[in-house]
């Protein structure tokens, strides 16, 4: 049970890290730890027309399991799916984005952006 709180409170300590890094950077939050049915987004951001959402990933140093492949491809197919309910809700004019940011200790690493425009236009 100590183990389970301790990793919540690195996940939200890391993601709100990353909130102000992206702050810093000029992009404005749009929702956060957003609850779709099971689902969860951990950040949509936007810039100007584009969104992004983040995924947020920490471990401990020297955990076994990195933050860089802890990612697998059910949880994107989750995450998918979870945009495409919440851009049927909101629905967003311009450029959506996905990009994962991943924590060990106080080491932050920015994976590539990679474009999911096509959720926008998908069923």
């Amino acid at each position: 049970m100590r183990r389970g709180a301790a990793a919540r409170r690195l996940g939200l300590r890391a993601e709100r890290l990353t909130l102000w890094l992206f702050w810093a950077r000029g992009w404005d939050l749009v929702a956060w730890r957003q609850k779709l049915g099971r689902y969860e987004l951990d950040l949509l951001l936007s810039r100007g027309p584009d969104l992004r959402l983040l995924e947020v990933k920490a471990r401990r140093p020297g955990a076994w399991v990195g933050a860089d492949t802890a990612l697998e491809p059910e949880q994107r197919l989750r995450l998918q799916r979870a945009l495409r309910a919440w851009l049927d809700r909101v629905p967003w004019p311009g450029q959506v984005s996905f990009q994962r940011v991943s924590w060990a200790g106080w080491k932050c690493r920015f994976h590539p952006p990679e474009r999911w425009d096509a959720l926008k236009i998908l069923r």
